[in-house]
């Protein structure tokens, strides 16, 4: 059985050991120490990455594992049962689990308080993540910010004691009961918070540096808080800060402004797509007026085919309706530039004429995906030059 060394001392980076076994399996190597300073993945949290040394012999620790008896460190190179191994635990990963997890167990703690509570975590290589119970608001949510980092800043006592499973049932402090059986590992945060726990902690709750929430949404009738703790917390901040500087910059504006000026340019946008519209629907009137001394006849049929480079899907079927209004008509319509929006319309007289199939018949020889009731049918996307369709709706009027 390995001895976990990270139980009784989470901040121990280099151990020596003994290899008790190493087995090749799925394509890879891995092995067990007597004891070992590596985490493996459990509770949340990431495994441990870092080198062991034998002899002359240095393999990397590319992933940490443990079943019931073993920790198995997954290794790019065999090593002989019996060896004498010295164990490098990556010291900066090892100090950012220990911040994030430790915050973690403040964060949630403080929001205990609220009576929000934590039902699942999640301990990522970018961010890490609270599933709490229920919804909670961004005043309740800051509440809950400000209390943990006081807690951090009080640079309280972390302390790892154990208890017996059944000696634990009595105990009001612990935050979440554990299913767990026999001798219980428990981080006790001074005065905040008693929570089973295996993975690796801080000594005092100074050693996090801050707790930063960067987000919070409604996950199935909760909410999922998303949070950084640590060296984290700082580079989230460094990335905001350049890219709200930069954003600034760009606006020729200070940063306090830049909300302001979003709001603004974001009014200006609106009132500017309005107006193009209207112009659009003006140009659009003004070509269906001309359009409209521009059907030929095909039978007994009144056929126009034509291309209205500005006109976009809701004025292609405008402009269809208007000019179908007069009997015996049938009309198709072209829209901006190629691939194309389409529209088919019909005078209501020509019963026989179905703008729907004409429409998928389109669609079918030349792209796009449309649909539509008998007398008026449009499409998106469609590869259909001029010619073509004007060969096809002179077919159909016939």
């Amino acid at each position: 059985m390995t001895t976990r060394l990270y139980y009784d001392d989470p901040g121990l980076l280099a151990f020596e050991a003994v290899v008790v076994a190493c087995e090749h399996e799925a394509g890879a190597w891995r092995v067990a120490l007597d004891r070992s300073a590596f985490y493996p993945t459990s509770g949340g949290q990431a495994h441990d990455l870092g080198v062991l040394r034998a002899g002359d012999t240095v393999v990397p620790v590319q992933d940490v594992s443990a079943d019931d008896t073993q920790v198995w460190h997954a290794v790019t190179a065999p090593l002989q049962i019996g060896d004498v191994v010295h164990g490098a635990v990556d010291g900066p990963r090892r100090r950012d689990a220990r911040q994030q997890h430790s915050g973690q167990h403040i964060l949630s703690a403080s929001f205990d308080l609220i009576e929000a509570r934590t039902q699942s975590v999640h301990l990522g290589e970018e961010v890490c993540t609270l599933d709490l119970h229920r919804e909670v608001s961004a005043a309740e949510c800051r509440h809950a910010e400000d209390h943990a980092n006081t807690i951090v800043w009080d640079d309280r006592p972390v302390a790892i004691r154990y208890a017996e499973a059944a000696d634990l049932a009595s105990e009001s402090r612990l935050r979440r009961p554990t299913t767990r059986t026999g001798p219980i590992r428990l981080i006790d945060i001074g005065g905040h918070d008693l929570s089973a726990c295996g993975g690796t902690h801080v000594h005092r709750t100074g050693e996090v540096g801050s707790i930063l929430v960067r987000g919070v949404e409604r996950v199935r009738g909760g909410s999922r808080v998303t949070f950084v703790c640590g060296r984290k917390a700082l580079e989230s901040y460094r990335e905001l800060r350049l890219v709200t500087d930069e954003a600034a910059r760009s606006l020729s504006i200070g940063p306090a402004l830049l909300a302001r000026s979003i709001e603004k340019l974001r009014d200006d946008l609106k009132a500017e797509q309005r107006s193009r519209r209207l112009l659009a629907d003006r140009l659009t009137a003004f070509e269906v007026a001309a359009l409209d001394a521009q059907f030929t006849t095909v039978g007994e049929t009144a056929v126009l085919v034509a291309h209205l480079g500005d006109a976009d899907a809701g004025a292609l079927r405008d402009a269809a309706s208007t000019l179908t209004t007069v009997p015996g008509r049938l009309v198709t319509l072209l829209g901006g530039p190629a691939p194309h929006a389409l529209a088919v319309a019909r005078s209501a007289d020509l019963v026989d004429i179905d703008a729907a199939s004409l429409v998928r018949e389109i669609c079918a020889a030349h792209g796009g995906k449309g649909g539509g009731r008998a007398d008026l049918a449009q499409a998106g996307g469609v590869g259909v030059s001029l010619d073509q369709l004007t060969a096809i709706t002179t077919r159909t009027a016939r």
